[in-house]
């Protein structure tokens, strides 16, 4: 089944619109009498609304530099330079130039989540990246182009070098980012994450009920202990912010906005909600995934509080991969503008994919990433 929109038709003269195949392989075509020349203007197009965006949201600085969103470089750095130019490449060369990876350095964890996407992928067979092929892995990335660099798990807190990898990244080719489930942010660790250069920390909260939380992550105080985290990191003045999910169920509940509640409370300056996909734990699994009309009605949420400047900002899966969310040049980044290193190399094009292309041990990123680009699924922003 097709999915059509008109963008623009003044007079039921249909100028402009979109034409996506939901059965394919997710290619957007532009369909009315514009489209030709639409295509030809389409980077200028992504910039303004990038633009707008940007323009909406001051939450500080970094090293002199306005910070507009806790996620991207901030505005006017060399690292912001180096992402716009990926996106140019892309937009204008017709072949993905990555800007992202987000590299699992470890799947150790002292949770058991019922969602977690990470799930079944601890091996025993395999040890992880070394020190100095994880070095390795952030010089190949910032060699080609990256410009944001993630660090994730499993929890990244309980691998020893993590402070080091970290401090590894060159500051002014990229910014660097961590995902963690709070329980190891004491002030000695959010210390030293600051003086390794951490740009932004991602704490994970399941609900903005405290029971629910621990329910769903399977120790009691997890919760508790996540809130504690967060405060002290900003109390440090590091941009502390919320990353949680939406699902079948919680949607139903208005998690979206009672997670968006509890980060006005606390006074984060973003909010990440991914949607609840079928992998890890959920490979098999599809009973959690929200219908349509709900991540809709989620990207129209997140769509009004963009427009009104709203903080904390929000960012959910639900927008980034909704035809807005394509028309200011997201989308789904997978393989487009991001690949995903594993704990022991495997190459993929997210975290929410783990299909391997290649692995570092055997060969450079490079090599890998044109693989990734050739493949059907992933020769297109969708």
């Amino acid at each position: 089944m097709d999915i059509l929109r008109d963008i623009w038709k003044p007079f039921g003269l249909k100028l402009l619109g979109l034409e996506i195949s939901e059965e394919g392989d997710g290619k957007v075509k532009w369909t009315g009498i514009l489209a030709p020349v639409f295509h030809l203007l389409k980077l200028p197009v992504i910039i303004y609304l990038q633009s707008r965006f940007y323009a909406k949201y001051n939450f500080g600085t970094w090293k002199g530099r306005r910070v507009a969103n806790p996620f991207a470089p901030p505005v006017g750095s060399r690292a912001q330079f180096r992402a716009l130019k990926s996106i140019a490449k892309s937009s204008v060369l017709g072949r993905s130039y990555p800007l992202a990876v987000t590299f699992a350095v470890t799947y150790r964890c002292q949770l058991t989540c019922p969602h977690c996407s990470a799930a079944h992928r601890l091996r025993k067979d395999t040890p992880e990246l070394s020190t100095k092929e994880a070095k390795r892995v952030i010089d190949e990335g910032l060699d080609i182009g990256l410009s944001v660099i993630t660090f994730t798990g499993g929890e990244p807190l309980l691998r020893e070098d993590i402070f080091d990898l970290i401090a590894h990244v060159d500051g002014r080719r990229a910014i660097t980012a961590l995902f963690t489930n709070g329980l190891l942010l004491t002030d000695e660790v959010v210390d030293k994450l600051k003086s390794a250069g951490l740009y932004s920390l991602y704490v994970s909260l399941d609900s903005a009920d405290p029971e629910e939380h621990d329910r769903l992550r399977g120790r009691r105080g997890s919760f508790q202990a996540a809130v504690k985290g967060i405060e002290r990191a900003l109390s440090k003045g590091m941009m502390a912010c919320i990353s949680s999910y939406s699902s079948r169920s919680n949607a139903r509940q208005r998690h979206y906005a009672r997670i968006h509640q509890l980060g006005r409370k606390l006074d984060v300056p973003m909010i990440i909600l991914f949607d609840c996909v079928p992998t890890g734990a959920l490979l098999h699994d599809t009973s959690d995934m929200m219908k349509p009309e709900q991540k809709s009605f989620i990207a129209r949420y997140n769509e009004a509080a963009f427009e009104r400047g709203i903080k904390p900002m929000i960012a959910s899966q639900a927008w980034q991969n909704s035809i807005e969310g394509y028309l200011s040049g997201i989308g789904c980044i997978a393989g487009h503008l991001q690949y995903y290193v594993s704990a022991y190399g495997d190459v993929a094009p997210c975290d929410f994919s783990p299909i391997s292309f290649g692995n570092v041990r055997q060969e450079s990123i490079k090599q890998i990433w044109k693989r990734i680009i050739k493949h059907l699924a992933y020769n297109h922003l969708s």
